[in-house]
């Protein structure tokens, strides 16, 4: 059984990004949301944050952190993108989550969902990720978008992948080898868009 916290006291807790970017982009408003509002937001599923560059902004400045979905459990979609995030440990604990979008933003690692194991989407592309080794567990992955990052190698996907993922870009990345790309395809049989 999960615990849920407190609405109140877990938003008292919120740092004021989150609280602004829930009340524009979730709440709807700009008053002090109710205990029910609250109640709401902690039971979301899906979540979409997009920062003022993207094509259809819902949020009027950029985050800088994750925090503010850690409580959130039982969200299966995350959407935050065109943000200035640059780390994802915080969605360690959604277990429910099946698709991540996280692109556009400055994220460095993907530490931290090693054992999100229904996860079927992840959308990193146009980050700083630097190595793919932790999505090795994520064997449900269907869609994995990785361009325009900084891995040199494929180091994390398996062969134990390739019967899900189907749809894996990675190019462009400018230190990925193409020499990197033809042992993913033979060896581990997934095909390198």
């Amino acid at each position: 059984m999960e615990n849920t916290p407190d609405p109140e006291e877990w938003w008292k807790k919120l740092e004021t990004q989150w609280q602004q970017a829930l009340r524009v982009a979730v709440l709807k408003h700009n008053q002090e949301p109710t205990k029910e509002e609250l109640q709401q937001v902690l039971n979301l599923q899906v979540i979409r944050l997009a920062g003022p560059s993207a094509s259809f902004p819902n949020c009027d400045f950029e985050l800088d952190n994750l925090s503010g979905i850690e409580s959130l459990t039982k969200l299966s979609i995350v959407v935050i993108t065109h943000h200035k995030i640059t780390s994802i440990e915080a969605v360690r604990n959604l277990h429910h989550l099946q698709s991540l979008f996280l692109f556009n933003n400055c994220i460095t690692s993907l530490t931290g969902i090693e054992n999100l194991s229904g996860l079927e989407q992840l959308f990193v592309q146009q980050n700083q990720v630097s190595s793919i080794k932790p999505v090795e567990k994520l064997l449900n992955l269907r869609e994995f978008y990785i361009q325009d990052n900084c891995i040199d190698s494929l180091d994390g996907l398996t062969e134990k992948h390739s019967d899900k993922l189907t749809g894996f870009i990675c190019q462009p990345n400018n230190l990925l080898r193409q020499k990197e790309i033809i042992r993913a395809e033979r060896e581990l049989g997934i095909i390198c868009r």
